[in-house]
């Protein structure tokens, strides 16, 4: 849907500008425009959506549906970005569900929610909200913000990312704790502390594995870059109860390695 409107808007603004200012001579500059343009109109549709978003459940199947449509149109129009994804019979319907990937690009909270196919959100970093558009949609999704300079912010978002994960919403998180190598594809880190959520909320965990994403930001967007997703199968908490949550992280942190 959202990659159609940006054509749609690209294209109906070159032409239409093409028609009032009949001047062969400035169709490259209408082209040149046309993009923005288009940007601007899928930024005006989601803010439009605001209202509806405002009043619909984290796990609201068209706030979803809109997301997704915006990270595909992210991902294959602005970054060609080309999303290959093996396993998602492995993710659960319904259930509470934590989601843990390798995390070497911007782009991969992208990735996950085009590979997904039930609403999810995220826990982006303090900076992500200083971008205006993102600030309220990002809290319909049931995001939270994660402080890494404060222990008690910290802790704030922990309690209330618990309470979205228990109300339905799959909650993606990236446990090595930001971007720490993006010339090594595998995880090279793991916070134990990531997993608290999944076994504070009582939810399943479901690993990931990201292979490619070390590429984009050499290659974007001028050179695609293919991208493979490979959701293993679920970790249920049941499984892994007895366990400590550094235990846990090695466990998922060698199934996460282990395809890549």
């Amino acid at each position: 849907m959202i990659t159609i409107l940006f054509f749609l808007s690209y294209f109906g603004f070159t032409l239409l500008m093409s028609i009032l200012i009949d001047l062969p001579y400035m169709i490259p500059l209408w082209i040149i425009i046309g993009p923005v343009i288009g940007i601007l109109f899928v930024i005006l549709f989601i803010v439009i959506n605001y209202p509806i978003f405002k009043r619909s459940s984290y796990t609201s199947p068209y706030m979803f549906y809109v997301a997704r449509s915006t990270a595909k149109f992210l991902n294959h129009v602005l970054m060609r970005i080309n999303v290959e994804v093996t396993g998602r019979e492995n993710i659960p319907k319904d259930g509470l569900l934590t989601i843990y990937a390798n995390h070497k690009s911007y782009a991969d909270p992208f990735i996950i929610f085009e590979a997904m196919n039930r609403p999810i959100t995220f826990t982006p970093k303090m900076s992500v909200y200083k971008i205006p558009v993102l600030t309220h949609w990002l809290r319909y999704l049931g995001a939270f913000p994660i402080d890494r300079s404060s222990d008690r912010n910290t802790a704030k978002a922990m309690v209330e990312a618990i309470k979205v994960v228990r109300s339905g919403m799959a909650m993606m998180i990236f446990p090595e704790g930001g971007i720490k190598d993006r010339d090594e594809e595998k995880m090279v880190a793991m916070r134990a502390g990531a997993y608290r959520l999944a076994t504070k909320a009582g939810a399943d965990l479901l690993p990931v594995s990201i292979i490619g994403a070390s590429r984009i930001k050499a290659r974007a967007p001028f050179r695609s870059t293919h991208i493979k997703v490979i959701i293993h199968p679920l970790i249920t908490l049941e499984s892994v109860k007895d366990l400590t949550t550094a235990q846990i992280a090695d466990k998922m942190f060698h199934i996460i390695n282990q395809t890549i």
